[in-house]
């Protein structure tokens, strides 16, 4: 397992995203994105002038990141994420020495909020945030008269998007997402040995979308891969040399896709000191234990039907909320616990869903090993540890 770490961080680095969707916990969560470029030309037809054939930049490679923090005991989160793209020099259509050729490079910021909704099995988060994106393409040609030219445009703006998933077995899901960006900005072109040139202000828009597979390798540690593609449209601004009614009429776009690999790691922090659960009285409200065997999420009979009774007892006291706080004994690591006790935290909120407890009205919380019902030293197995808690409000 260490050398299959080691190879997709190396994987990672080498080739160096919104939205994972899957936030595990609460506190921070991270993932990187690395791709394989493929551009495919539409009206993209960066530089067209007299006496030259038709040049784009080539394939290329790019990274995603992002950063983001989910709220304890809510649904919403905040990121921050980014991306570059390096597009390898195309050679013009028909050049067959590549001399005429086009080097294209991508990057943009986006600052998010996202919200989270679940049910058995599935998570969808719709996000709402801001890009600010800069696209440039250097064109030369290198058969004299030497020409060189350049095309920028740069814009910022609102974006709207939704990722995602689909549990399909313990530890693989499907993911998916699709976003939107318009942003308003300028579009400039120049050239040298030529009075072609000018800027423009414009609207961009952008819309992109990926589908991939996710495999949890390890607690809060997974690995995906999948396809993604994004269309660019009005980031090139023609202007042809000498007044030459050449180029696209002033407005160019980019269609670009490729595979891509995910490595995403979840920092779930668990309280700063052990706290004792409150006991049933102090605060009036009902509350349930549901136990678990050693290092597993599944709900055993007796287990079910506790979680009946509780959502019997829901339902009959109209509760608006039900609080779900899942626990793990202290035979293992920090990070695991914390993730043990999550998913066994959903294990208890999907068998409520199913016993008729609407999804939003369940609020899932892991603490790991933390809140001991019974004190042991580090790495003792205790049964009573391995637990969830359901209390109705």
């Amino acid at each position: 397992m260490k050398k299959l770490l080691m190879a997709g961080a190396a994987m990672g680095a080498l080739v160096a995203g919104s939205a994972q969707a899957q936030v595990q916990t609460f506190g921070f969560y991270g993932y990187i994105d690395g791709m394989y470029a493929l551009k495919t030309t539409t009206n993209n037809k960066e530089f067209a002038l007299p006496g030259f054939a038709v040049a784009h930049s080539g394939d290329g490679w790019g990274v995603d990141g992002k950063l983001g923090y989910r709220f304890d005991g809510t649904p919403w989160d905040i990121a921050l994420g980014g991306r570059y793209l390096d597009q390898s020099k195309g050679k013009a259509e028909g050049d067959t020495f590549g001399w005429r050729n086009t080097d294209g490079k991508y990057w943009n910021v986006d600052l998010e909020a996202g919200y989270t909704m679940s049910g058995p099995g599935w998570g969808v988060r719709p996000l709402l945030g801001v890009r600010y994106q800069n696209w440039k393409a250097e064109f030369t040609d290198q058969v004299a008269p030497l020409f060189q030219s350049t095309q920028k445009s740069y814009g910022v703006g609102p974006r709207i998007g939704v990722d995602g998933s689909l549990r399909i077995a313990e530890s693989i899901s499907l993911f998916g997402g699709i976003d939107t960006s318009f942003l308003f900005g300028k579009a400039k072109s120049s050239t040298v040995n030529y009075s072609a040139g000018g800027k423009k202000s414009r609207m961009f828009w952008d819309v992109g979308g990926k589908i991939g597979v996710d495999w949890e390798v390890a607690p809060l540690f997974h690995i995906a891969a999948g396809y993604k593609a994004e269309w660019f449209d009005g980031i090139h601004y023609e202007t042809p040399a000498n007044g030459a009614a050449t180029g696209p009429a002033g407005r160019g776009g980019e269609l670009i896709h490729g595979p891509f690999v995910r490595l995403t790691y979840n920092w779930g922090a668990p309280p700063s000191g052990p706290m004792a659960p409150k006991p049933p009285a102090a605060t009036g409200k009902k509350s349930y234990i549901v136990f678990f065997d050693f290092d597993r999420a599944l709900i055993t009979p007796t287990a079910a039907t506790t979680i009946k009774q509780a959502a019997t007892d829901a339902k009959a006291g109209k509760s608006t909320r039900l609080d779900v706080t899942g626990h793990a004994d202290k035979s293992g690591g920090d990070a695991y616990n914390m993730a043990l006790s999550l998913r066994r935290g959903n294990a208890v909120k999907d068998q409520l869903v199913r016993e008729g407890i609407p999804a939003n009205q369940i609020a899932v919380v892991g603490r790991g090993e933390s809140m001991p019902l019974v004190q042991t030293a580090d790495g003792v197995r205790e049964p009573q540890n391995r637990r969830v808690e359901i209390v109705l409000n």
